[in-house]
C-alpha cells in the first residue's frame, strides 16, 4: 500500500490564463493498493455525494493511463483506492487536476514504474486538457507552463513569498469548467493583449521580490475574467473593495466561481472580511479558508 497527498491547485491569478498556477495546502488524499482483480474507488470528504463507485472517475481513468503505458497484459491483479478528498469540488480550485495526478503518481509509484516529471504531465494533459492547474499540483510551489513549438510541455518555478498568504472565498454554488471557457472570445484585440502581458510580468516580479504594494494592479485581467465575473454575483464590488485597501489582488480562482486573494501575512483578516462581506451583499453564502502555498507538490507519505 501506499499513501499519497496532491495539493489543491489556484490557476491564473488573474492575468496569467492557462499559464501561472499555485499549490496550495489543501489535499487530496489517496491510499492506493493491490487486490485480486478490478478497480475499486471509495470516496470520503468534499465532492463524496457525487461519486458514485465506479471506473470512470478522474482517479481510476488516471491509473489506468500509467497501467496501459507499461501494457495491461503485465498486470493481472487489480487496484483499491480509497480517497480523503479536502478540496471543493467545480469550484475554480484544481480538484479535477488533483485527482488526475493523484491517479497517476499513485500507479506509477505502487508498481514502481519510473516516471519522469514530464511523462506524468503528458499522461495528464490528455486529459485535463490545459497545465496551469496539473503543474503545480505535481510540482508544487508557483508555476509558469507553457508549451514548445512541437506542442511539448515546459514550466519553471517561480520564487514564492513565505509570508504569502492565499484568501480564498468559496461560493456555495458551482460553475462548470467547460461551459466557462465556452464564453471566452477566440480572438482579442491587442490592447488588452498588451494590458495582460504587462500584468503578468508585473505579478511575478511582485511575487519575486515581496512587493506586495503593486499585487492589486498585478492581479488586474482582461482576457477572461470580463466574460466570467457576470455569472458570480458581488465579485464586481469585492476586486473593487479589495483594491481600494491597497493590501492585496484579487482574482478568480480558475474559472471560478471561488475567488483568490495573495496578501502578505498579517493581512488576511480584513482581506477575509471584504470577501465575505461582498458575496453577503449579493445573497451569497461562501466559505473563507486562509491558507498557505504548497511547496512540495505530490507527496508520498506512506510506502509499504
Amino acid at each position: 500500500m501506499i499513501k499519497i497527498r496532491v495539493p489543491a491547485t489556484t490557476a491564473n491569478l488573474g492575468p496569467g490564463f492557462d499559464c501561472l498556477g499555485l499549490a496550495l495546502k489543501l489535499y487530496l488524499n489517496l491510499e492506493i493498493e493491490e487486490i485480486e482483480e478490478g478497480l475499486v474507488i471509495e470516496y470520503q470528504g468534499e465532492g463524496a455525494e457525487k461519486f458514485s463507485v465506479k471506473r470512470d472517475t478522474l482517479i481510476g481513468k488516471s491509473a489506468e493511463l500509467v497501467l496501459k503505458k507499461i501494457g495491461q497484459d503485465k498486470f493481472k491483479k487489480g487496484l483499491r483506492i480509497k480517497a480523503f478528498n479536502q478540496i471543493p469540488i467545480t469550484r475554480g480550485l484544481g480538484s479535477s487536476a488533483s485527482a488526475i495526478i493523484g491517479g497517476i503518481v499513485g500507479a506509477a509509484k505502487l508498481f514502481n514504474i519510473n516516471l519522469t516529471n514530464q511523462e506524468m504531465l503528458e499522461l495528464a494533459l490528455s486529459l485535463e486538457g490545459h497545465m496551469d492547474n496539473i503543474v503545480p499540483a505535481l510540482i508544487g510551489g508557483l508555476t509558469l507552463a507553457y508549451k514548445t513549438g512541437q506542442e511539448g510541455i515546459k514550466w519553471t518555478r517561480i520564487k514564492t513569498p513565505l509570508d504569502l498568504r492565499i484568501v480564498l472565498a468559496i461560493p456555495e454554488f458551482t460553475l462548470n469548467t467547460k461551459e466557462m471557457r465556452k464564453v471566452l472570445p477566440q480572438k482579442v484585440a491587442l490592447p488588452e493583449a498588451i494590458f495582460n502581458l504587462s500584468r503578468s510580468a508585473l505579478l511575478v516580479n511582485a511575487l519575486q521580490n515581496s512587493d506586495w504594494e503593486v499585487l492589486a494592479e498585478a492581479m488586474e485581467d482582461r482576457l477572461h475574467q470580463p466574460y466570467r465575473t457576470p455569472f458570480i454575483p458581488g465579485i464586481e464590488d469585492m476586486f473593487s473593495q479589495i483594491k481600494k485597501t491597497g493590501l492585496a489582488g484579487a482574482a478568480l480562482s480558475g474559472s471560478g466561481p471561488s475567488v483568490v486573494s495573495l496578501t502578505k501575512k498579517g493581512r488576511e483578516e480584513a482581506i477575509s472580511k471584504i470577501m465575505k462581506d461582498a458575496f453577503l451583499n449579493a445573497g451569497i453564502t461562501c466559505r473563507i479558508l486562509v491558507l498557505e502555498a504548497d511547496l512540495e507538490g505530490t507527496k508520498t507519505v506512506y510506502s509499504m
